[in-house]
């Protein structure tokens, strides 16, 4: 019985890893994304950025948003091999925090941003503060 165990604990962490796997690509696939770059570069203009790892808009300064990336791939690390620890149980929570990330818990602000102007056309930067106006 302990080798079946032991055995099914093992295999559960290939599953567990490729949904962190899963996490990663599709994290990278949002911000190397044009509607993402397009935000980035529209909230540059009035000293802005947005910030992957806490979901809201901070003052921008150079190289602050590839320390961010950095910061929430790093997380994204940590919590999938806590999970790959887990085996099974730690591959369902993993699989909930990834269909809530992507999908359940997108916060209306974030909506509202990536479906505005902000996120499709090169805009001025009065056209910019009048679109987050708007979104607060």
């Amino acid at each position: 019985m302990a080798p079946e165990m032991a055995a099914s604990y093992i295999f559960g962490w290939i599953p567990s890893a490729i949904v962190t796997a899963l996490h990663f690509k599709k994290h990278r696939q949002k911000v190397a994304s044009a509607p993402y770059r397009q935000l980035q570069t529209n909230l540059q203009k009035v000293d802005l950025m947005w910030r992957e790892s806490h979901s809201d808009l901070m003052p921008y300064s150079t190289g602050k948003e590839t320390v961010d990336l950095r910061a929430y791939e790093k997380n994204l690390l940590l919590m999938g091999t806590f999970f790959l620890f887990l085996s099974w149980l730690g591959f369902f929570f993993n699989l909930l925090v990834l269909i809530s990330v992507h999908s359940l818990a997108v916060s209306r602000k974030e909506r509202k941003l990536f479906s505005s102007d902000l996120a499709g056309k090169d805009l001025t930067a009065q056209q910019v503060r009048a679109i987050l106006k708007e979104c607060e």
